[in-house]
């Protein structure tokens, strides 16, 4: 075989090494980026189920403190979602609305919870933690973070049945319709009639207790007195 013909089968060989290399090196690459969008793609769907799993958590709260219209918006659901699914803190009531500091509804939904669970859970708690987006570490502060099971508890038992967003409010008024009996037939001296939404926590404590026990005997003036 002469010299230049063996150069030539050289060349070729060393083409074709250098091309399969190039193949190779081209594949892997291929795959690695498949591979690399992939994870991507993976990550940005366990953001995305994590990051509406957020707003779903921050949207039960401000259903359930009147925040937000919730997931049965006649708006949709996406709307609703964006609308109610963010921080809204609880802040606390203006003296000029409630002189005690306490918005009745909410005060009255952790009434009900304690009347038909026996589970006792501070107005004040409740108002202190959802008025602050974070924990001290840094953390979102939701409800269900782990680290107040009490709050987590409150929240999961009313969304565990639809009713009992509504039944909040038939319990409300049916505390207002004996608070407005007491003012109709009161003829305690010094007795001042009061709005109801003015009332105080202890006045309301004993609407309720009124309502959970027919034999109760409601005293509003003698509560009245004592500044409450």
């Amino acid at each position: 075989m002469s010299r230049p013909k063996k150069k030539w089968i050289i060349y070729v060989c060393l083409a074709l090494i250098i091309l399969s290399g190039v193949a190779i090196f081209g594949i892997y690459t291929y795959v690695d980026i498949v591979r690399q969008r992939e994870l991507e793609a993976n990550e940005l769907e366990i953001e995305m189920a994590e990051q509406r799993r957020i707003m779903e958590t921050y949207e039960r709260v401000n259903v359930l403190f009147g925040l937000a219209t919730g997931p049965y918006s006649t708006f949709g659901r996406e709307a609703a979602l964006l609308h109610g699914g963010r921080f809204r803190p609880l802040r606390e009531t203006p003296a000029e609305r409630n002189s005690f500091g306490i918005e009745t509804g909410r005060y009255i939904l952790l009434r009900m919870y304690y009347h038909q669970t026996g589970m006792l859970l501070a107005y004040e708690t409740v108002i202190e933690y959802f008025s602050q987006e974070f924990e001290p570490c840094g953390a979102l502060r939701l409800y269900n973070n782990g680290k107040h099971p009490e709050l987590e508890a409150f929240v999961e038992w009313m969304w565990e049945e639809p009713s009992r967003l509504h039944s909040s409010n038939d319990y409300l008024f049916t505390l207002y319709t004996i608070h407005q009996e007491y003012n109709s037939v009161s003829n305690d001296a010094g007795f001042v009639r009061q709005d109801f939404f003015a009332l105080s926590p202890q006045m309301l404590d004993a609407l309720a207790r009124a309502e959970a026990d027919p034999d109760y005997i409601l005293d509003l003036t003698n509560l009245q007195q004592q500044g409450y």
